[in-house]
């Protein structure tokens, strides 16, 4: 299985492109990692897609009708949020799960691991 090695840069791009097209917001800017901006003029990115070397996507800056400005991640989460689906405070909360969870699973296998290293050298050495 052959994968490019850019493949979650790609990702990221997809699922910034589906917030940009799907969003009931206006798209401001597309930050990426290393503090650079893009600011949006209602035009795709397909020349940035087709460059070897693609810079991650962290944030998309939307505003909405008060001018009122929300940084999203590109996720399904931020995509629900873009589209209307969840409420800003509804988006941070599911943020908040995802990255406890990503910890908790972080923790529990690192935790198997050291359980199971420890097994492996009293069983060798006692």
């Amino acid at each position: 299985m052959c994968i490019s090695n850019n493949e979650i840069e790609r990702q990221a791009y997809i699922m910034s492109e589906k917030i940009r097209r799907y969003s009931i917001y206006k798209p401001i800017s597309i930050e990426f990692i290393g503090n650079k901006r893009l600011e949006l003029q209602n035009q795709p990115l397909e020349d940035l897609a087709s460059k070897e070397y693609l810079p991650l996507v962290s944030k998309i800056v939307l505003e909405d009708g008060e001018g009122m400005r929300f940084d999203i991640e590109p996720t399904e989460v931020g995509l629900s949020y873009a589209k209307g689906e969840i409420t800003f405070t509804e988006y941070k909360q599911m943020k908040n799960k995802e990255s406890k969870l990503f910890v908790g699973y972080l923790i529990a296998l690192s935790s198997g691991f050291f359980l199971i290293s420890w097994a492996a050298l009293s069983f060798f050495f006692t």
